[in-house]
């Protein structure tokens, strides 16, 4: 049992992420982009330094030594990334953002495989353009119709670059910070560079109508979603495993994320699910299986 913690770690992150796109597409209708990013993070900080500072007292506080990486760990992500992905959600179709973000194992695994030194088999690739392959599928007529915006698409494949910068920098941070830490640390790290640009963005009227809309249940309760299950414990679970099973086993499975995408905007943005949809997730958790399964079978390997 032991064993499969991991694997649910990971698959519940992809839950948390996947439903993102959802909320923070309903978010943006009230919210100009880095307002929601600084109100997600805001919460998402208190709630974590609450637990950082109960659970480890003292040792909350990372030594001088490594704040340059945990700068830059930040800096990839949530900064970054969550530019590049809301403000790519603002300026294309969600579908194709959520297909451009699944590259990122295909982009992960020629890091790791050239810096990590990590060991990939033919079985790996195979898995991981299955399971691309079960998204086009998935995703195709939307694609199709979608309205391509260029810079959208542009930013969508900046934040898959951040992504690969921030596994890499993540693979340089000592195991003995927790990932109740890193993701504390890197949180308040991004809200303070973005709590300048909030201001910078947008007007005191504008501030202060934002502060007003932002009680409003239909508003607060995605936004405390976001804050609490996608930029906290997401994140956690996500670090958890990563240090278990691999950079390359991990990431694949951010392949679910468009297929959590579609079957949240069913039940809660009425969207219809096609045969086309049913079909792309099921080759998407062929490709996931097939990749895991392998990797059982060379368990005994140092790699695996």
């Amino acid at each position: 049992m032991r064993k499969l913690l991991p694997y649910l770690a990971i698959f519940m992150s992809m839950l948390f992420w996947g439903s993102s796109f959802v909320l923070t597409k309903y978010l943006l209708d009230s919210f100009p982009p880095i307002s929601v990013i600084f109100f997600r993070l805001f919460l998402s900080s208190v709630i974590f330094v609450i637990m950082g500072l109960f659970v480890y007292k003292k040792k909350f506080f990372i030594p001088k030594s490594v704040w340059g990486l945990f700068v830059v760990l930040s800096l990839f992500e949530p900064v970054i990334y969550f530019i590049f992905e809301t403000y790519s959600l603002k300026w294309s179709d969600p579908s194709v953002v959520s297909v451009i973000i699944s590259t990122i194992p295909l982009f992960i695994a020629v890091v790791a495989y050239y810096f990590l030194k990590e060991k990939l088999t033919r079985i790996n690739f195979i898995g991981a353009a299955i399971s691309v392959v079960g998204i086009l599928i998935m995703l195709f007529p939307s694609l199709m119709s979608a309205n391509m915006n260029l810079l959208g698409i542009l930013f969508a494949f900046g934040a898959v670059l951040s992504a690969v910068g921030y596994n890499y920098v993540l693979q340089k941070i000592p195991s003995e910070y927790p990932p109740l830490l890193v993701i504390t640390w890197q949180n308040l790290i991004a809200l303070i560079i973005f709590t300048p640009l909030l201001f910078l963005t947008n007007s005191s009227q504008a501030l202060s109508a934002q502060f007003q809309n932002l009680f409003v249940p239909s508003n607060l309760i995605p936004l405390l979603l976001l804050a609490v299950f996608c930029s906290s414990f997401a994140f956690m679970f996500y670090l958890y495993a990563l240090r278990l099973i691999g950079t390359v086993r991990t990431s694949i499975f951010s392949n679910l994320i468009p297929a959590v995408t579609a079957v949240l905007s069913f039940a809660w943005l009425s969207e219809q699910i096609t045969w086309n949809k049913v079909l792309g997730i099921l080759v998407v958790l062929l490709g996931i299986t097939l990749v895991q399964m392998k990797n059982e079978a060379r368990k005994a390997s140092p790699a695996a």
